[in-house]
């Protein structure tokens, strides 16, 4: 299942020694746009199974031309094929794979633990990127994948410096940071939102961005005004090209760009200023972006720039909420209105030599902000500029662009397009320069009489590439001019538009020689040709088209091996399991009582807040008979092992696992309690749900990203009898480092100086159609909103019996006492066959205020 430790040190350990610049492409042009602007790399998805479903993205068909134009122009390219995959796609993901093998990518980036598992035996030779989808956030989850055959980690952005060197201390990994572009509010491969909204999951490359949507702040049942705050869950973009030298320290190998969905500008401006912060770093010397490179970056796509958590948590800087969409560069503010135009004051973070004139010019369009980013604001091209002072410009417009009537006063003037910069960065990159060489080395040898022989060599990651050449001579004494170092370094530098560049040159000739300049030029020619062609040719493409046949067929044999999870029920009695949220809910379960013969919960799941109330809860499940389960936190980041460890030292009698971290530490420090994986490792096929039963866990959730007829296909190939399936429960919609209560209901940045509102208020965030949607805090102060209607899978719990399933868990969330035991009471008809699902789904329609949905188990 697992590499061997040697087998992963050598796949590891193949990286390139310089620090590497990552540039995205959605398509051809800002594929062009990476390369001649210094990317060293580039990544992008193909049509299918990639995590932007939205971007134009590249056939399959053209990978093989796509790379090599990359290759020729020494760029690598990794494929982004990022999304989960479900077992009724495992075939056809496996064709894709092998083709993307067979075109020569450089790697895959992938989310799905059980297809990194398939690549790792169907194309060996085929490196493995751990998807920032994966969540890895701290060193166990990552050595848990690097044994899994992932040769580098793509770091969660919610990492600080801190973090990041902590665990680059405790891993061999080489690890890969986003520095550039949008941040998601969400952790990825932990965002729900799409799926419980509209059935377009973010884990599928369908993201449809909720959290650029309005919200307003509902506080124990009150609106609570904000002012101009209404985008409460829309982050500023990142940008830490200030930070690479640390980062760099630290041991990153490779600088991330986000931006897949992104224009050729933005790829180009980026990379330019990546290209020469890391090239600075790599000297070291000191890196300060020019004003120009500043506005050039805002210019091409700004929400406003942060460090993001690079340099730790700031709730009050995250997401400023103003707006939810790029504005471009903020020029000022309107101070004057004027015929045809306007006079504006311009911001004092510009203020410099010509401030206007590196601003402002004829053509730029600009857009008015009153303060409505919803609604339609006015703007157009400049007709005219003329400055008033070192502050203050006139601006006119074109006749009718404007109409001053409808302008207030100091609203904002943003510069949202620069024709100019549009046309210096086109210019970048459509003259399709190779902005990359590699450098080979030539050697010269021969005797008087006897052949002549040119050798050109390259040294790539994993051994030297040669090409050679023959002049068959034969080699004579000079008359007049011997051939000299400098001469022979004369004509091999003629490399043209090849990919390469000088280096060093050897004679091994005897003194006096003589080689005409026509012979060098031949040889020259010839070698660097079949360099070339080893170079194409890249790694070994070793394929087994047999793998997936393989593993299933081992899946088989192991689901015929697995013993009964728990040997105090019978194998074929159906079990209720429940999870609650706080001692009241945990009372109105310990207190039910049945009616015959319906049974108790077999485990009551504890999901506190504050994990110090678990030993508590312990006690009073004991005291009562119950048996109890506590789970795990869904991130874990470097020093919060503590957290686990107060979990691990109550006395439960299971663990509800959310993370690999999680699972690593409980299978060291507490192997013998059973821990059950919950939906949060995204278990969406049966290769991924195998890796985990052999990693000892007893049960495993299914993911939430399945409906019916894929949860069918993954049940059909496992052991469906140790799932167990969530039938009701209020989908976990956004989980985020991010607090919004720390955000709005405090002047604190973080935990420390907070003051805790999330103690003392019942908050939740209530959108543009009035639906209000849950908003709660962990241990961690990471914030979770939850949809505002529960899902139900009554309809469905026949046909899961019927399909095997033995194991069904209810989820409360604000319920009440009674609403708790009513919820029980129906899910237990339900499950024992006392009740019909379609009764039941109608009871349930009754019972909560808002109704329930079948939510993500209906067909999208």
């Amino acid at each position: 299942m697992f590499m061997s430790d040697s087998a992963v040190m050598e796949k590891t350990q193949t990286i390139r020694s310089q620090p590497e610049l990552l540039a995205p492409a959605g398509d051809w042009e800002a594929l062009r746009a990476a390369v001649a602007n210094g990317a060293d790399a580039v990544y992008f998805g193909l049509s299918n199974f990639n995590a932007r479903h939205r971007a134009t993205n590249f056939s399959l068909a053209e990978l093989p031309e796509v790379m090599r134009y990359l290759h020729d122009r020494n760029v690598l390219g990794y494929i982004a094929f990022n999304t989960l995959i479900f077992s009724d796609e495992l075939a056809e993901a496996a064709k894709s794979l092998e083709a993307i093998a067979l075109a020569g990518a450089d790697a895959v980036i992938v989310q799905d633990l059980g297809l990194a598992r398939l690549i790792h035996l169907l194309a060996p030779d085929l490196p493995i990127h751990g998807s920032t989808q994966m969540t890895l956030t701290e060193h166990r989850g990552i050595e848990f994948v690097r044994r899994l055959g992932v040769s580098r980690a793509i770091l969660a952005r919610e990492l600080s410096l801190d973090d990041i060197r902590r665990i680059a201390a405790r891993t061999i990994m080489p690890l890969e940071v986003f520095v550039h572009g949008a941040l998601c509010v969400a952790y990825s491969g932990q965002c729900l939102t799409s799926e419980a909204l509209g059935g377009r999951s973010a884990n599928r490359g369908q993201c449809a961005q909720a959290c650029r949507l309005p919200y307003e702040l509902i506080v124990d049942g009150v609106k609570r005004d904000l002012g101009d705050q209404a985008y409460l869950l829309s982050p500023q973009d990142l940008a830490a090209y200030d930070l690479i030298d640390p980062l760099l320290e630290i041991g990153v190998v490779s600088f991330k760009i986000e931006g897949r969905l992104k224009s050729p500008q933005y790829v180009a401006v980026a990379s330019q200023t990546y290209r020469a912060a890391i090239d600075a770093a790599v000297a070291k010397s000191p890196y300060e972006i020019t004003r120009h490179a500043k506005l050039d970056l805002s210019q091409t796509f700004s929400r406003g720039f942060t460090h993001g958590f690079l340099s730790g948590v700031n709730h009050q800087q995250l997401a400023p909420a103003l707006f939810p969409k790029s504005r471009g560069v903020r020029i000022g503010t309107v101070v004057e209105k004027i015929s045809q135009g306007v006079v504006v004051e311009i911001a004092a973070e510009h203020i410099g030599d010509d401030a206007i004139g590196l601003l402002l010019k004829p053509g730029d369009g600009l857009a008015f902000d009153e303060g409505h980013p919803e609604k339609d604001e006015q703007g157009g091209r400049i007709y005219g500029v003329r400055p008033r002072s070192e502050r203050r410009a006139e601006l006119t417009f074109g006749q009718g662009q404007i109409d001053n009537a409808l302008l207030t006063l100091g609203c904002t003037v943003w510069k949202t397009d620069d024709p100019a910069l549009r046309k210096r960065t086109e210019q970048s990159y459509n003259r399709d320069l190779t902005a990359k060489r590699r450098p080979i080395d030539f050697r010269l040898r021969g005797q008087f009489g006897g052949p002549l022989e040119l050798l050109a060599s390259h040294q790539t990651a994993a051994a030297p590439l040669v090409g050679t050449a023959t002049w068959a001579g034969p080699i004579e004494p000079a008359r007049r001019h011997s051939l000299t170092r400098e001469l022979a370094r004369e004509q091999l530098d003629r490399l043209g538009d090849t990919p390469f560049e000088l280096g060093e040159v050897q004679l091994e000739l005897p003194e006096g020689a003589m080689v005409p300049k026509s012979v060098l030029n031949e040889l020259r020619r010839a070698a660097v040709a079949q360099l070339q062609s080893l170079c194409d040719a890249g790694r070994p493409k070793t394929i087994h088209p047999t793998a997936l046949d393989q593993l299933r067929g081992e899946v088989a044999l192991h689901n015929t091996r697995l013993p009964t999870p728990d040997s105090r029920l019978p194998a074929a009695a159906p079990a209720l399991h429940v999870l609650v949220r706080n001692l009241d809910q945990l009372a109105a379960v310990l207190t039910w009582q049945p009616p015959a013969p319906l049974a108790r919960p077999a485990t009551v799941y504890c999901d506190f807040e504050d994990v110090r109330r678990y030993r508590q809860a312990v006690i009073q499940c004991h005291d009562a008979g119950q048996s109890v389960g506590l789970a795990t936190m869904r991130i874990l980041k470097p020093g919060e092992e503590g957290l686990l460890s107060q979990v691990a030292h109550v006395g439960a009698d299971s663990v509800l696992i959310r993370n690999l971290a999680g699972l690593a530490y409980f299978q060291d420090r507490s192997p013998n309690t059973p821990r059950i994986g919950d939906f949060s490792l995204n278990i969406a096929n049966e290769l991924t749900a195998d890796l985990f039963f052999g990693e000892g866990l007893a049960r495993l959730t299914p993911s939430y990203d399945l409906n019916w007829d894929q949860l069918v296909g993954m049940l059909k190939r496992s052991a469906a009898d140790r799932f167990e399936v969530v039938v009701h429960q209020h989908i976990p919609m956004f989980h985020m480092e991010h607090c919004v209560f720390a955000a709005t209901l405090s002047t604190g940045k973080d935990w420390r100086d907070c003051g805790r509102p999330c103690d003392r208020h019942k908050v939740t965030l209530r959108d543009r159609v009035g639906a209000e949607f849950p908003l709660s805090a962990d241990t961690g102060c990471r914030n979770t909103v939850y949809n505002s209607v529960a899902q139900s899978a009554a309809e469905y719990v026949s046909r899961m019996l019927a399909l095997g399933v033995r194991h069904f868990r209810v989820e409360l969330l604000h319920e009440s006492a009674a609403e708790a035991t009513k919820l029980l009471e129906t899910y237990s008809r339900v499950i024992s066959g006392q009740e019909s699902g379609r009764n039941s789904w109608r009871q349930l329609q009754v019972l909560n205020q808002l109704g329930v949905t079948r939510g993500t188990l209906q067909k999208a």
